[in-house]
């Protein structure tokens, strides 16, 4: 599987103006975002700056500077973009509208202050484009923090490209605000709010949410299915690439002997027999992307790339499958080989034995496991190695 392409976002979202992107952790959409993110600021900084025009019925100065044009763009006008991670406190007021106590000559009122989608919806009520990025989206109580906003994110319920209403547009209004009302606007100038309000067509958000992650609710089925939803899997080819790979990852036979298998292989194959294994209990949501291991591709030498992979085994990889099977221990024991020996070496995660009498009331070997990095450096590539080998 591969991810997708910022192409494909950027296409995506000119075409469904809402895109979630969701999957499990690692797999890089955090980074598609930003990497979009940063492609439309720098077109922005571009369609700001002067162009060169060739004219030619001009003889004296036949490229004439002059501001670019919206031809062929998909996103018009000036770019606006803003980045926001979801947390528990997120709330309606910053992401919307709210009021802010301000000092007066009678003491203290309160001011409106737009949101920051609010205030990215102004910039794009006047032919411009505002894209909003929102990172972990389903970490926040997002009926709460959207609001009525989640039936305008619907395309057919906002105004149309040129600005005008369409049959099924829907305009809503503010209990904290009047109709006419200034607005502080802290991401441009600020503005007063006209009744029904209505959102602007050239509005887009991006969002990302992590399948795996248990300690969060589901999306708002309502938001969601405003969203055009892309899947990012592990993209082991991508991985392959940057560790300097050369065959197809998931034809990767690592050789018997550890020491022959590089620990950029190592690393892939690791990756792809844990993932397998996760994928027959749970379900390709429970997947780990590649950078789980991408720290194996920073190193300059073997010995640091062992290093890298047991520090990552360590750290990272291990941690989240005590997660994923938490009290299913027999599971963990299984991908772990416990109690098998790894090319001649012992293998560390074994289960510690349990008087007998305990047993009767249901209690079971408890499952040791110890940090990779107390083992001795020969045994951590010979472990590594056992664990990535699928039998």
């Amino acid at each position: 599987m591969s991810r997708p392409s910022v192409t494909t976002l950027r296409e995506r979202l000119a075409a469904n103006l809402n895109v979630l992107l969701y999957g499990p952790p690692g797999t890089g959409k955090t980074d598609l975002m930003l990497e979009l993110q940063q492609q439309l600021e720098t077109e922005s900084e571009a369609e700001r700056g002067p162009s060169r025009e060739f004219d030619a019925s001009s003889v004296d100065n036949p490229f004439a500077t002059g501001p670019q044009t919206n031809r062929d763009r998909d996103f018009p006008g000036e770019i606006r973009t803003a980045w926001l991670t979801f947390h528990e406190s997120t709330g309606h007021e910053e992401f919307v509208v709210g009021l802010r106590p301000k000092p007066s000559g009678s003491g203290v009122e309160l001011q409106p202050r737009a949101g920051t989608l609010l205030s990215l919806a102004e910039h794009a009520r006047n032919g411009n484009t505002s894209v909003l990025f929102i990172d972990e989206i389903n970490r926040a109580n997002v009926s709460k923090v959207f609001g009525q906003f989640i039936t305008l994110m619907e395309p057919d319920k906002r105004l149309d490209s040129d600005g005008n209403a369409q049959p099924t547009t829907v305009g809503v209004t503010f209990q904290q605000l009047n109709d006419g009302q200034d607005i502080e606007n802290p991401l441009g100038d600020d503005f007063s709010i006209e009744f029904p309000y209505r959102l602007p067509r050239n509005l887009y958000v991006v969002a990302s949410m992590n399948s795996l992650d248990r300690s969060t609710a589901p999306l708002d089925s309502a938001l969601a299915r405003r969203f055009d939803q892309i899947s990012v899997s592990p993209d082991y080819q991508a991985l392959a690439d940057y560790l300097g790979i050369d065959s197809d990852p998931a034809e990767i036979n690592l050789p018997d002997d550890a020491e022959r298998a590089s620990p950029e292989e190592i690393s892939i194959a690791l990756l792809w027999r844990i993932n397998q294994f996760l994928r027959s209990i749970y379900g390709d949501d429970f997947q780990l992307g590649p950078g789980y291991v991408w720290s194996v591709g920073e190193t300059e030498s073997e010995e640091d790339a062992i290093h890298a992979l047991t520090e990552s085994w360590d750290s990272r990889v291990l941690p989240k499958l005590r997660e994923v099977f938490r009290s299913r221990t027999d599971q963990l024991a299984t991908v772990l080989k416990a109690g098998e020996s790894l090319n001649g070496v012992e293998n560390p995660y074994k289960r510690d034995e349990i008087p007998a009498e305990w047993g009767k009331v249901g209690a079971d070997d408890p499952l040791s496991l110890p940090e990779l990095q107390q083992q001795p450096d020969g045994n951590k590539r010979a472990i590594l190695h056992g664990l990535a080998v699928t039998e």
